[in-house]
């Protein structure tokens, strides 16, 4: 959809609503907090609502405190504003899935749907800014600011905004998907005064006493198959409930795997209460598309190199699934570079 199908936004004051997806990482609240701003400058009434609560790392980021996180508290605000809105924008997925908690308000309701994605294979909604090449969606809210003419209205706060977005999903600019245009925009949002040394210090992990002992249950658990150059562990929520798990505890534990010598494929299962699904993440080096293979046996997707899934099965089945899938791919992980 082209941009200037969307210029009808600078016209007029709207009532949009910004969604990020569940557990928003720092593209989806980056991307979010850039539009949020954006448009208020516009002179939108502009609402940000998250489904379920972020990780303690981002809420230093502007304007975080006016997200609007969904609870039984807030679900019939949310419901309404919803249902009042002149637009929705699904920021950083292209799934009702990934808004399970507000599915069905988003679905009922009149508002034009946008979509600022980058993720692969996107349902079709009224207007599409998709794209599965590029880095981050930050690249794409940076884009879509460009394409109306805006790129003035890039204040130090929209700029840390996006440059948190394109920090965290290209793991500090090392992963592959990192072109020129990424340090291109990058560039340009340093010139807006941007503090690059205070955004790297608060992104940098700050582990709490409870977030190490997760992190000490998950490595002891820690399992090598070098035959299929995969390393996998875990998290049971009897763990979550021993140490007073809060969102995010768990963040860069599947990293630990992939570090591995010769390890290619990393994955990360985590029962966060005694019931179903289990939430299980994927990463990958080289050639292997865990997101080929999340979306083939775990009703989940994401990128080629980062995804993400679940299962109808307790852990130790769900541990039990996955190994018995795991020969299959043999000769592609022992391919992967």
């Amino acid at each position: 959809m082209l941009y200037s199908n969307i210029n009808e936004i600078n016209k007029n004051k709207k009532k949009i609503v910004l969604l990020p997806h569940n557990n928003p990482d720092g593209d989806a609240l980056g991307s979010s907090l850039a539009l949020l701003f954006y448009f208020r400058k516009l002179k939108h009434s502009v609402d940000l609502i998250s489904p379920t609560e972020y990780s303690e790392s981002f809420k230093w980021l502007p304007g975080c405190k006016d997200i609007i996180v969904f609870s039984e508290h807030t679900k019939s605000l949310i419901k309404k504003k919803i249902a009042d809105s002149d637009y929705v924008f699904l920021i950083d997925f292209n799934n009702y899935s990934r808004i399970n908690n507000i599915r069905d308000f988003f679905l009922y309701s009149k508002a034009k749907k946008i979509l600022i994605d980058h993720h692969p294979f996107p349902l079709h909604f009224d207007f599409m800014f998709s794209d599965s090449t590029v880095a981050a969606t930050s690249i794409l809210v940076f884009r879509f600011i460009s394409k109306m003419n805006n790129l003035d209205k890039i204040d130090k706060e929209i700029a840390t905004c996006l440059y948190v977005g394109l920090m965290t999903d290209t793991g500090l600019f090392r992963f592959p998907s990192v072109t020129s245009e990424t340090h291109f925009i990058a560039g340009k949002l340093i010139k807006k005064g941007i503090d690059i040394s205070y955004i790297y210090n608060h992104l940098q992990e700050k582990y709490n006493e409870n977030k190490l002992k997760l992190l000490s249950k998950a490595l002891k658990r820690l399992k090598v198959i070098k035959k299929y150059r995969t390393a996998y562990t875990s998290i049971k929520a009897s763990d979550v409930d021993l140490h007073s798990y809060k969102q995010g505890d768990t963040e860069g534990i599947i990293t630990y795997g992939l570090n591995i010598k010769n390890i290619v494929f990393s994955v990360f299962f985590f029962e966060e209460k005694e019931e179903l699904p289990v939430k299980i993440s994927f990463r990958s080096k080289g050639n292997f598309d865990v997101n080929m293979f999340s979306r083939k046996h775990f009703r989940g997707g994401g990128h080629k190199n980062a995804a993400g899934g679940t299962l109808e099965k307790n852990l130790s089945e769900s541990i039990k699934y996955f190994l018995n899938i795991i020969p299959t791919y043999y000769n592609n992980l022992m391919l992967s570079i």
